[in-house]
């Protein structure tokens, strides 16, 4: 008996891990901190920050070649942001979480829209 109580008591374990979300984070890139900045916070010099808020991009006026960009999703849906014509970004952000990716080296007027939701659009500009 003592066997099946230990059995148990690892698949009920393992299942409230499955239904709390328990995930694996993926590290950031070698060089930068594991803490995103506020929303709200200014960004650091050469850094940009996107938060996506209401279904919507809050995006700078510009970012420079290759910045990191921080992108923060404060809704309660998964977003993306997807350069629409080949800008070689496609960052799928969970609901509530934050992501770090580069920006394009070539300056220019990139569109972005979210894959999961075609309303949102905006424009990324590297300058």
């Amino acid at each position: 008996m003592r066997t099946i109580n230990r059995v148990l008591a690892v698949a009920v374990a393992v299942s409230l891990a499955g239904i709390t979300g328990c995930g694996v984070q993926s590290a950031p890139p070698a060089g930068s901190s594991t803490s995103a900045p506020s929303p709200d916070a200014p960004a650091q010099s050469g850094d940009a920050v996107i938060t996506i808020r209401d279904f919507a991009y809050e995006v700078p006026a510009s970012v420079k070649p290759g910045a990191t960009v921080t992108v923060t999703n404060a809704d309660s849906a998964p977003h993306t942001l997807t350069a629409k014509d080949n800008g070689g970004f496609d960052v799928e952000v969970p609901a509530g979480a934050t992501v770090i990716f580069q920006a394009p080296a070539v300056p220019g007027d990139y569109g972005i829209i979210c894959t999961f939701h075609p309303q949102m659009t905006g424009t990324l500009v590297v300058k």
